[in-house]
């Protein structure tokens, strides 16, 4: 039963860093459709929310939250959801997606520390190991040889990563409630919060430029969307099952997929240290998975 939920818990977080690993691409291409970085996040989250109720439909959940919960909750989902993807949006506009790319990804290095502190969670030396594998990697696949580059975008990425750790452990807090709960949850809050945001920052783009968004651009957000909502899913169902230390690692083969993605779609052909990075990357998985208690 416990290599049961282990291999559904590895298999679950590994088709999430496949969905993320799309986002990058998209977020670019929408920012190239005209939609600004609120109102793109705003767009998605309306379809996530359709999916995600959907999905509470389908499973048959109750919605019933205990009144000691409420907080961190509302912390979870305001910031673990709908800032944490507003934030990394930013990062991938306004930087280059290897620099938005490698501060993001201290999640996966910081989210171990906090578990230690927060979740009593041990690491043995196979995280160790794993963690010092996975620092070395994002240096040999991002090459971040500018700190001026960062500026702006840079500071979101951080923002971003500090708030995807805030969600990966929080998740473990809150196991009590369901993966369809959590999402529709999420959503929720997604809509609402990016909703006002984007009224009050961009509302010049509703008084005209929406005209002039193409049908194309909207099916990419609604497709956006899914992707956006069965990305948290597959990753709040492998936090059900798989300690956040190690899970967090294991999602760093997201960077694999978009090394992949970005060679195929966006004609960047990765580097020979973008390979090594992302053997490490693939390496310190294979340990955690093989050799970490979960």
């Amino acid at each position: 039963m416990k290599k049961s939920k282990s291999f559904f818990g590895i298999l679950f977080l590994l088709i999430s860093a496949f969905l993320y690993g799309v986002m990058p691409i998209m977020i670019r291409l929408l920012n190239i459709g005209g939609l600004p970085p609120i109102t793109q996040v705003f767009s998605r989250y309306i379809f996530a929310f359709i999916s995600a109720a959907i999905y509470f439909l389908i499973t048959k959940s109750k919605l019933k939250i205990e009144k000691n919960d409420i907080f961190l909750l509302l912390l979870t989902t305001i910031f673990g959801y709908a800032l944490s993807n507003l934030f990394f949006t930013y990062g991938i506009i306004y930087t280059s997606v290897g620099n938005a790319l490698f501060l993001f990804y201290i999640y996966g290095i910081i989210t171990p520390i906090f578990s230690f502190f927060l979740l009593r969670e041990k690491l043995n030396k196979f995280n160790l190991i794993s963690l010092f594998l996975s620092l070395i990697a994002l240096f040999f696949l991002f090459q971040p040889n500018s700190v001026s580059t960062w500026k702006l975008g840079g500071f979101f990425a951080i923002l971003s990563a500090l708030c995807q750790s805030l969600y990966l452990i929080s998740r473990r807090k809150l196991l009590k409630y369901s993966a369809a709960i959590m999402m529709i949850m999420n959503t929720i809050m997604g809509v609402v919060i990016l909703g006002i945001l984007s009224y009050i920052f961009e509302k010049n783009f509703y008084s005209g430029a929406i005209k002039t968004v193409s049908s194309k651009t909207w099916i990419m957000t609604i497709i956006f969307g899914i992707d956006n909502f069965l990305a948290w899913l597959f990753m709040t169902k492998g936090f059900e099952l798989f300690k956040a230390s190690t899970g967090s690692v294991v999602l760093l083969v997201e960077n694999v997929f978009a090394i992949i993605l970005a060679a195929m779609f966006l004609k960047e052909i990765p580097t020979i240290l973008t390979v090594v990075g992302g053997s490490l990357i693939l390496l310190s998985s294979i340990i955690v998975i093989l050799k970490s208690e979960n």
